[in-house]
């Protein structure tokens, strides 16, 4: 596997959008929130691992490159006629570049390519300390101190899962994150979600806290807490503040 990556961040994401990534309207953020429903539940893992021990990251199951995200990209993640599920990650992912280029959001957007046709096969961003309190408190994040950063956000198109890209793309952005400065990155998978689970923890990730984020009322109040796990003995564990913020 190689590595190269700039800034993360595209420019220009919504004028050089392709037509089929629509640019989120306030009539679909409506519906959005319409559909949270008067109470919601969700519960997540919080995984760590410290960046600056080295760690020999599976590869893929063909040669991965990762690179920062451009807006044709959009198309090949998200082709026209993808299922719902994509179609609400294309949505995030063009609310995100919004707050990047607004400033809210100080997080990064990559993409790992197959390295023999540079053809987009997993999304992922990579977030670091410094997000405006509205935004942290809407997406649940943790407070990150200066040398961490949050892998968040993944995503692999249905033709290119159970290939080990996951896994190889955590591993990568964790090695970038490393030559950044950072320490520490963190990720929280919801608890049902199983093969990231895995493939996260393959790319060295331990388990340490759970988040449960809960809203009311149609998501005008949203509480996350975070409960530390209890220590496995003879692990290093990461250290990070118990409790939540509303």
């Amino acid at each position: 596997m190689g590595l190269r990556a700039n800034d993360g961040i595209p420019r220009g994401p919504y004028r050089d959008a392709p037509t089929n990534a629509r640019v989120p309207t306030a009539l679909d953020r409506v519906w959005r929130r319409l559909g949270e429903g008067p109470y919601g539940r969700r519960v997540s893992i919080g995984l760590g691992r410290d960046v600056t021990v080295p760690f020999a990251t599976p590869e893929a199951r063909f040669p991965v490159l990762l690179r920062d995200c451009r807006p044709d990209d959009l198309a090949a993640l998200f082709p026209r006629g993808c299922d719902a599920t994509a179609e609400r990650e294309r949505a995030d992912v063009l609310w995100r570049f919004g707050k990047v280029e607004s400033g809210e959001q100080p997080s990064r957007c990559f993409v790992a390519v197959d390295a023999r046709t540079d053809r987009p096969c997993h999304i992922q961003w990579l977030t670091e300390a410094g997000c405006g309190a509205r935004i942290r408190r809407a997406a649940g994040f943790p407070a990150l101190e200066a040398d961490e950063a949050m892998l968040e956000n993944a995503y692999t198109p249905v033709g290119c899962r159970g290939l080990g890209v996951m896994t190889a793309a955590v591993g990568l952005i964790a090695d970038l994150a490393a030559s950044l400065g950072k320490r520490r990155v963190v990720a929280f998978i919801d608890e049902d979600n199983v093969p990231s689970l895995r493939g996260a923890e393959r790319a060295g990730l331990s388990r340490w806290s759970v988040r449960t984020r809960t809203r009311y009322g149609f998501g005008v109040v949203r509480i996350s807490r975070f409960r530390r796990l209890p220590p496995i003995p003879g692990r290093r564990e990461p250290g990070h503040p118990e409790g939540g913020f509303h």
